[in-house]
């Protein structure tokens, strides 16, 4: 399984950044895992390097975003172990994404209808692959 975070900006919130830093430890344990950052500055520029990027990246594209479809974390797992190609989830930057990287991706994912910042987006998601990783494996991380 390989898989890779495509996100606007830097985790600055120091506690959130810890969480993210140990999610990715433990993940990284497991699989072929990568995080890619693209710079932040405004949505429409920030799309633009999302899109250039997702050009040339051949595999599944999950972009989150709050409209997106809700599973639970037995569902997530599911998802991951059945896709045989890389899978790359998408985190927009404060402003969310565009509506063109929305569509050029292969699924729109939701973690909660709620909002989130994009920090705290990428904390919970990593937190989930990681819950979704433990149920493959069959690891007792996850209480049902």
């Amino acid at each position: 399984m390989k898989l890779k975070i495509l996100s606007v900006g830097k985790v600055r919130d120091k506690n959130l950044a810890e969480i993210c830093q140990k999610f990715t430890k433990r993940i990284s344990c497991d699989i072929n895992f990568e995080n890619i950052l693209i710079k932040d500055s405004n949505k429409q520029k920030e799309s633009i390097r999302i899109l250039k990027y997702l050009k040339s990246d051949d595999g599944f594209h999950i972009a989150l975003s709050e409209d997106g479809e809700l599973v639970n974390s037995k569902r997530l797992a599911l998802l991951l172990k059945s896709r045989s190609e890389k899978i790359t989830f998408i985190i927009g930057g404060p402003e969310g994404l565009s509506k063109a990287v929305k569509q050029s991706a292969n699924m729109t994912l939701s973690l909660s209808p709620l909002t989130f910042t994009h920090e705290m987006a990428k904390a919970f998601l990593l937190e989930q692959i990681y819950r979704a990783i433990s149920i493959i494996k069959n690891r007792p991380y996850h209480k049902p």
